[in-house]
Parts: C-alpha cells; sequence; structure tokens
C-alpha cells in the first residue's frame, strides 16, 4: 500500500483541513464528515442524524437550493452521505479542474441552517418511507432495530437504530432542526479531507476562501456519555416477521472502535464468517446443511461495538434452536492456527490497500481517523497494527462468542410459525 501523503491545518474558526494529494488520476474527492451520530439524540427525539443527513441537501445558498445534485452531475461528478452512530460523512468525487466546486457546494451547506417549511416536510415523509421500506416491509428488516433494543439499556442511545422511530422522524418540528443544526454542524466539529490530483497550497487557500468566515459555535458541545452498564448480556428475544424462513442473529458485545480490540475482533469476525472458507459457512451450509446464509461482521461504534454472527435456515423445519446450537457448535470447535490467523490478516491488509487505492477511501479514512483519534495518518500505520495482533487477543472473542451467558440472541421467525 502506498504512504498516504498527510498535509494537516486547522482555520481559525477551528476546521480542521486535511488535504492527501495524489496526482495519478485527475480525480479528487471532498469530504466533510461532523462529529454527530444517532448516539447523539435523545429518547423521543431519535433519527435526527439520518434526517438531517437528507436536509443537508436542502440546506443551501438560494442560487444552488435543490441543485446540488445538479451541478455534480454536470461537472461529470458523484456524491454520497451516510450516517452512523457516532458521525456523518458527506462526499463528493470530481474531475480535479472541478475541484473548487466541491468545496463551494459543501461548504454553503456549513455556512447557515436554510432549511424551508416545506424542505423540512418533505424529507420528514421521504425518511418515514424508507423506514416503512427498509425496516417494516423488508423481509428480515427489522432485526437491526430489534437487537439494539435488548443489546443495551433504554436510557442508551445505542438502544435505536440509526433510522430513529418513524414516529419521532415525523414529530421533528423547525425549532428541533435549526437546535441539531446549530450544535453540531460547525467548523469545529467537522473535518474536511480533499484528496486525490490536487496541489497542496492551492487546495489549503480554497479552504480558507470558501470556509474560513464560516462562523463557529460559542457553545461546547456536551456529549451523551455512554456508562458500559447500558450493555445488556445472555438476553434473547423472538420476533414474528413475514420472512419465509427462520434466521438467527447472535451477537457479543466489544469496545468502541478506539480500543485495540477491534482489530483483534476484526480478524476473529472473518474466521467465524467471511466467504465460504468461514467457521459458519463449513459447518452450518457445506456440512450440516441446515442454513443457506451466515456470515459475521462487527458494527463499530464509538463507545461500545457488536460482533454479530448470523444464519438463515435453508428449510422451514429447521428451527431457531438448531441454528443456534450449531453456530455454538461451530465456534466451540475451532481450533485457531497461526496458519488461518496469518491468511485473514493478508486479506484484511489486501482490502485495506484496496480501498485506499480510492480517492474516497483515503479521505473516509483520513478524515475518521482525524476526527477520533485526532490522527490524520493513523491510516498509515495500519498494516502493521494488523500484523502486529496475536493469536491469544483473537481466540479470547471467540471464546466469548460461543458463551451464551456473554451474547445477545435474537430469532426472526415466520408469521406463521
Amino acid at each position: 500500500m502506498a504512504h498516504i501523503d498527510i498535509h494537516d491545518t486547522r482555520l481559525s474558526n477551528g476546521l480542521r483541513v486535511i488535504i492527501c494529494p495524489d496526482r495519478t488520476a485527475p480525480v479528487v474527492n471532498v469530504t466533510v464528515m461532523y462529529r454527530v451520530g444517532s448516539h447523539d439524540e435523545h429518547s423521543g427525539k431519535t433519527g435526527l442524524a439520518h434526517l438531517f443527513e437528507h436536509l443537508m441537501f436542502d440546506n443551501a445558498a438560494p442560487e444552488s437550493e435543490k441543485q446540488y445534485d445538479v451541478y455534480c452531475t454536470k461537472a461529470g461528478g458523484s456524491n454520497n452521505a451516510y450516517t452512523t452512530f457516532d458521525y456523518t460523512a458527506y462526499h463528493i468525487d470530481l474531475p480535479s479542474h472541478q475541484i473548487e466546486l466541491g468545496y463551494w457546494l459543501e461548504a454553503e451547506r456549513m455556512r447557515s441552517f436554510r432549511i424551508t417549511d416545506h424542505a423540512l416536510q418533505t424529507q420528514r415523509s421521504v425518511v418515514v418511507e424508507e423506514i416503512n421500506q427498509n425496516v417494516f416491509n423488508q423481509p428480515y428488516g427489522i432485526w437491526r432495530k430489534a437487537q439494539q433494543a435488548i443489546a443495551y439499556d433504554a436510557r442508551s442511545s445505542y438502544s435505536w437504530d440509526v433510522y430513529g422511530s418513524a414516529d419521532d422522524v415525523s414529530g421533528v418540528s423547525m425549532d428541533d432542526a435549526r437546535g441539531f443544526f446549530e450544535r453540531f454542524y460547525h467548523p469545529s466539529n467537522a473535518v474536511l479531507c480533499v484528496s486525490g490530483d490536487v496541489d497542496v497550497p492551492q487546495a489549503i487557500e480554497l479552504a480558507q476562501k470558501h470556509y474560513g468566515d464560516i462562523g463557529d459555535s460559542m457553545e461546547p458541545i456536551k456529549r451523551t456519555v455512554f456508562d458500559e452498564n447500558y450493555r445488556r448480556y445472555g438476553t434473547h428475544q423472538v420476533v414474528a416477521d413475514a420472512v419465509p424462513m427462520t434466521a438467527v442473529y447472535v451477537s457479543i458485545h466489544l469496545p468502541g472502535f478506539l480500543h485495540s480490540e477491534l482489530l483483534d475482533a476484526e480478524i476473529a469476525s472473518t474466521i467465524l464468517g467471511s466467504g465460504r472458507s468461514s467457521v459458519l459457512y463449513r459447518s452450518l451450509v457445506s456440512e450440516k446443511r441446515i442454513a443457506s446464509t451466515v456470515g459475521a461482521f462487527i458494527d463499530r461504534r464509538a463507545h461500545s461495538s457488536l460482533l454479530t454472527m448470523y444464519a438463515y435456515a435453508s428449510e422451514e423445519e429447521t428451527s431457531a434452536e438448531i441454528l443456534v446450537d450449531a453456530i455454538y457448535e461451530a465456534v466451540r470447535g475451532l481450533v485457531l492456527t497461526e496458519e488461518r490467523r496469518s491468511a485473514v490478516v493478508n486479506r484484511l491488509k489486501t482490502n485495506l490497500a484496496a480501498e485506499l487505492q480510492k480517492v474516497n477511501g483515503v479521505s473516509d479514512t483520513v478524515a475518521w481517523s482525524t476526527l477520533f483519534w485526532n490522527d490524520p495518518a493513523y491510516a498509515n500505520t495500519m498494516l502493521d497494527r494488523y500484523t502486529a495482533i496475536g493469536m491469544e487477543p483473537v481466540q479470547k472473542i471467540i471464546e466469548q462468542c460461543a458463551d451464551p451467558t456473554k451474547t445477545v440472541r435474537l430469532d426472526v421467525v415466520p408469521k406463521s410459525a
């Protein structure tokens, strides 16, 4: 993996500006990442962070109102945005000669609150429909919402998913939206990362030109505090849904993504459930033939993450108990070898290298590591961090996955069952 060339500065209003030049292709990415996600919400006001991702496409100067996608497309670019539990990111990829357009479009969204009543009403409806489509009307779509509720105490803002409640979203007022913007959408709570075919002095000059006069918040952000006692263990819930086969989701709690144990868990998760060579696939799909789909992944959060193993039954007669027992049996029977650990480490390093070949991958990784680690160069150390992971911490996580007293279990069963 090529070393990322990183230039780090901060504007007088608190905006962190990171420039990562790479002149190999005439493309550039402009990313603005804000430290705000669903973890910053409160019960009764859930879904605001994700709703605001939608609203920001309407939060623009009069001359560019509802024109973000039009300007981007006409310039030969593409854009994307996403919301997580702990941060929200906005990306735009452009031909390098259009770099200033990216600065301008993103700066106008940060500059001031310009949301209209019509825009708020429209986006509330759009998000509620998205929740209905992806959660309630999608087979197995309910599982993540249900999982959060049994994995965390209701006092924790990790106890709801990023979508939040459709009722809460429908009830968001203009005052709610304005207050959210003023609290979180300001320079000192964001990172601007520009990667690709850029001249560093020009890129910094453009940052000053477009962002330098944006005022910062005068009030420090009071972050939502996570208490480790909010984690719940040994919980089990059965949810009936319009699904053809039973599915089970078995999760363990992990530290937040700033903890080194998350890298250990990434190796464990890959060994357990990534691809046809994984432990779960070989046991439940190839050998026992009781599951059609299996996997494992990590839901990363700043303060408390989850590693989830899942299996979807291949036949109607296969019960949740059969699937869960098979998962535990497969995990308990796993003998971790240095050969297996090394193969997974090499695979993860290859995936990381591929991600950092893309300008938006560089921007996303560097912005995230700046926002949370205060270290833009963290990405340059990740390969070595993977290599340094030993057998013992990975084995410890695998053992947790086989302990029902440490896991959180959700069964999604057909409504007729």
